[in-house]
């Protein structure tokens, strides 16, 4: 059985592979939750600011409540994002927080009642196959911690 926590020669701790792929899996499905969850309150609450000036229209949304709540949820993506980035390269897990553009539409459809374009499926296909494609490579070409900066 492998052990979730190992100390190295140098006395720092060090994550197991099966540990670190975990955190990863999860922090890159909640990266994608966030980012669809921001999209869709960015659009629920801009239709709901009326279409006057632009002062009044800041003033209008300085007074939504959501606001206040995508603001939060942005900063969760935020810290979120620096611990995925922790355990991945960027060339690895930005691609495939590219799954957001399909669970944004597929929501919008169903919550929102937005209609898809049939060249709009082709392009969640296509998201769809790429992301496969980066999921068939190595997540880092680094060990943890040692990045190339």
């Amino acid at each position: 059985m492998q052990a979730w926590i190992c100390i190295d020669c140098t006395g720092s701790m060090m994550l197991s592979e099966s540990h670190i792929r975990f955190r990863l899996v999860f922090g890159l499905a909640l990266g994608i939750a966030l980012d669809t969850a921001i999209q869709l309150l960015w659009k629920v609450t801009v239709v709901s600011i009326p279409d006057t000036s632009v002062i009044d229209g800041v003033t209008a949304a300085l007074h939504q409540p959501m606001l206040f709540l995508l603001v939060f949820l942005m900063f969760c993506q935020l810290v979120n994002w620096l611990k995925v980035l922790d355990y991945a390269d960027l060339s690895f897990a930005k691609p495939i927080t590219s799954l957001s553009y399909v669970s944004v539409a597929a929501l919008s459809v169903l919550y929102l009642g937005e209609h898809l374009h049939p060249m709009q499926v082709i392009g969640i296909a296509i998201v769809l196959v790429g992301v496969w494609c980066i999921t068939r490579t190595d997540r880092s070409t680094y060990p943890v911690g040692m990045g190339a900066l």
